[in-house]
């Protein structure tokens, strides 16, 4: 083989190896940190701020709501919150939920840590949640996604649905751009049942 046509060849062969890199590394950033329109996210009270703004488009008759920062250290807040064991990948993490238990619904926004897939994290917190968590009551629909480094989870049940879908739908409106979406819409038959229990987690009546 001549000299010319190895080179050739070896060029093609780099070019080929630098277009998958630069490909790999396009999806990677896609999936960690996409572009997105919702405001910077550095403190407790950004969430909270977001969340208000996210209610702020809802026109379904709301319930009184208590907004209150995770404490991420506690295992047990965080899995009744977002189903996951603990509070490792994230930032920052509140969630927004009736004063009262008797209403199935839960709206959590988190931040995750650099590096972290915030897609993954929505992912797996929409297949670990309980949604029998208030026992007497099931959040029947759920929807989960993210965007940028924010991850975004909202369920309700039969008298709160339509809150839950505009929260969600508000939430990818402000986003403007989001990953992969995951949704449950089941029936109270189709729920998985928690042979333990769950505990119930009210929101402390102090916090706004």
């Amino acid at each position: 083989m001549k000299k010319s046509v190895k080179i050739i060849i070896g060029v093609i062969v780099v070019v080929a190896v630098l277009a998958v890199i630069a490909i790999a590394v396009i999806f990677s950033s896609k999936n960690l940190g996409a572009k997105t329109s919702l405001p910077e996210i550095n403190t407790s009270e950004d969430l909270s701020a977001l969340i208000e703004k996210i209610y702020e488009q809802v026109e379904e008759e709301m319930p009184m709501l208590g907004t209150i920062e995770v404490d991420l250290e506690d295992a047990t807040s965080v899995k009744s919150f977002t189903g996951l064991e603990d509070g490792s990948n994230f930032e920052l993490l509140s969630v927004s939920e009736p004063m009262i238990n008797a209403i199935p619904y839960s709206l959590v926004i988190g931040k995750v840590k650099e590096g972290v897939n915030a897609n993954e994290i929505a992912k797996q917190m929409s297949e670990s949640i309980d949604q029998r968590k208030w026992i007497c009551v099931t959040a029947n629909d759920l929807y989960a996604t993210s965007s940028g480094k924010c991850v975004f989870l909202v369920m309700g049940g039969k008298d709160s649905s339509k809150l839950a879908s505009s929260a969600y739908e508000n939430f990818k409106n402000i986003a403007q751009t989001v990953g992969k979406e995951y949704t449950k819409n089941l029936s109270d038959d189709e729920l998985p049942v928690d042979p333990e229990g769950s505990g119930i987690f009210q929101v402390p009546s102090s916090e706004q």
